[in-house]
């Protein structure tokens, strides 16, 4: 039976934040079975991006309402964003109806579905990341008060309403911090119709740049703090015949550039619209995901289902038991490196790429694919949300 479904999400396309793509694909679905999806959103400041918005308006069949939101780098300017759209987003779901949804970022959030719960609101809390937990693993956050603050938000968040985890890692994680949690895994999802395999010769953004004759070796997204990549930079020096290129921002990329000044095979580049998504993912023969150890049952990069996708084996800079290594091991898709900063290890990765029946892989990577599309996830929200 139709439902009514408001989201609030921090970030919503023209924004180029991964969550908010992602959540978009879905609320497109949604919509298309006939559910009745608003979205409340803020605009967009991702990473510093500024794009034009509308305060109103709807996109496939999507209503959206956007509202401004403080930007800014510092811990003092992030805690202040996260206060002003929790606050914000408190009021604005106060006066609408229908079944909550929400992510786990920022920390405070899940807080909104609380609330108004007690006022009889069903709420869907996505945990895309665990705080405190990831950011004591990434060593940017210190057991203490904060740490404390920001677990109580997270275990209110889980008390009342349904949460989504995106692995069985963090299944297992979310009922430790909250024994009385209702969990439900679903992975990441990508529109396998939108994004397809397609030769690096026919990439627009390849030919533009000279990527179409060398071995390139691609990271695309996010540089955070979450994604060991100094080893991968390194590599580069063992391997001139290769060409290795970043696309995107984030809190690692200065030290990143710095690291490959001296690089002339070490190519940057900024975000790409979500509509050319398919056409830069293209642009590689070989495509990276990596994963900082200790953060396996806290996150999972949203990057890869839209890799495996575009039918581009991967080459996933993780531990060996996390649960990313296990499935590119499980479907034989790419190449897995246990120690990130392995510079000579991840350079004979790469080698073996070049070398080794990437074809074969290639196909895996679409088929692994399948299981990720956006119709499966929305299947499984749909038998939430019912």
């Amino acid at each position: 039976m139709p439902r009514r479904i408001t989201m609030l999400l921090p970030h919503y396309p023209p924004d180029v934040a991964a969550d908010g793509q992602l959540f978009a694909l879905l609320a497109r679905e949604l919509a298309a079975r006939g559910h009745d999806v608003r979205v409340l959103a803020w605009a967009p400041r991702y990473q510093g991006m500024r794009a034009n918005w509308a305060r109103h308006e709807s996109t496939n069949g999507v209503r959206v309402s956007r509202c401004r939101a403080p930007g800014g780098k510092s811990l003092l300017a992030r805690a202040f964003a996260a206060w002003w759209i929790t606050n914000t987003a408190f009021w604005r779901a106060l006066f609408s109806r229908g079944v909550l949804l929400m992510p786990s970022s920022p920390p405070t959030l899940g807080l909104v579905g609380w609330w108004l719960s007690w006022v009889g609101r069903k709420y869907i809390y996505v945990l895309h990341d665990m705080h405190p937990e990831l950011g004591i693993a990434l060593k940017r956050l210190k057991p203490g008060l904060l740490a404390s603050l920001l677990r109580f938000a997270q275990r209110r968040a889980m008390a009342r309403g349904q949460t989504v985890t995106l692995t069985t890692g963090m299944a297992g994680k979310a009922q430790e911090l909250q024994p009385r949690a209702r969990v439900t895994v679903i992975p990441n999802w990508v529109d396998t119709q939108a994004i397809r395999p397609k030769p690096k010769a026919a990439s627009v953004f390849a030919r533009e740049h000279g990527l179409v004759d060398p071995f390139v070796v691609q990271y695309s997204g996010n540089l955070g703090l979450l994604h060991p990549l100094d080893g991968l930079t390194q590599a580069m020096r063992e391997l001139p015949e290769a060409v290795l290129c970043y696309i995107g921002r984030g809190a690692k990329l200065e030290a990143t550039k710095s690291l490959a000044q001296d690089m002339p095979n070490v190519h940057f580049f900024d975000y790409q619209p979500l509509a050319t998504l398919d056409d830069s993912l293209a642009a590689c023969d070989l495509a990276v995901v990596a994963l900082e150890p200790g953060a396996d049952r806290l996150a999972m990069p949203s990057k890869l289902q839209g890799i495996l996708a575009s039918g581009r084996p991967v080459l996933a800079l993780a531990p060996p038991d996390s649960e990313l290594a296990k499935l590119i091991e499980q479907h034989q898709c790419g190449w897995v490196v246990g120690d990130s900063n392995d510079a000579p290890a991840v350079a004979a990765a790469i080698r073996a790429a070049m070398s080794g029946n990437r074809e074969q892989r290639a196909a895996n990577a679409r088929q692994a694919a399948e299981q990720f599309s956006v119709q499966q996830a929305a299947d499984a929200y749909q038998a939430i949300i019912g």
